[in-house]
């Protein structure tokens, strides 16, 4: 599996889940073109916007013909702008996004690892980060599947 397969599946996955889609929120790929002016016009208007980053990867044993059999932690980043987000009927706020994330990715595939928030007083947002591990084989992307 590629890194922006896999990108691209928690992304669709998310995007799929009502209760995050009716609470205000949008689901995208750190490595979309217009990554920073779809957060910005998210969080602008009021919404959760989450952001499936890149995974860091590691090697978890010898190559095979397939790929390279890795290990990934793959964080999902929900941000929100609480003065103008909290304001609106029935949006989430980041954190409610992170929880229903944890709960909509954990199982056969994904394991959660953790859940965290941080807020940030120069952007005047709040931003919480479930982060899953798991051990896919890593494909060459030169190559089809």
């Amino acid at each position: 599996m590629k890194i922006k397969e896999i990108q691209k599946m928690v992304t669709d996955a998310l995007n799929g889940v009502e209760a995050l889609v009716q609470g205000g929120c949008t689901a995208l790929a750190e490595d979309s073109n217009d990554v920073f002016f779809e957060v910005r016009q998210s969080l602008e208007a009021g919404n959760v916007c989450i952001v499936v980053t890149t995974p860091k990867v590691t090697r978890s044993a010898s190559g095979s013909e397939n790929g390279i059999p890795v290990e990934m932690q793959l964080a999902v980043q929900c941000a929100e702008r609480p003065d103008l987000n909290r304001a609106a009927a029935g949006h989430l706020t980041a954190l409610d996004a992170a929880e229903i994330v944890a709960h909509a990715l954990d199982g056969e595939t994904f394991e959660l690892l953790s859940i965290e928030q941080w807020a940030d007083e120069r952007t005047r947002t709040v931003t919480a980060t479930a982060t899953f591990g798991f051990n896919p084989i890593l494909t060459d992307p030169t190559k089809e599947n």
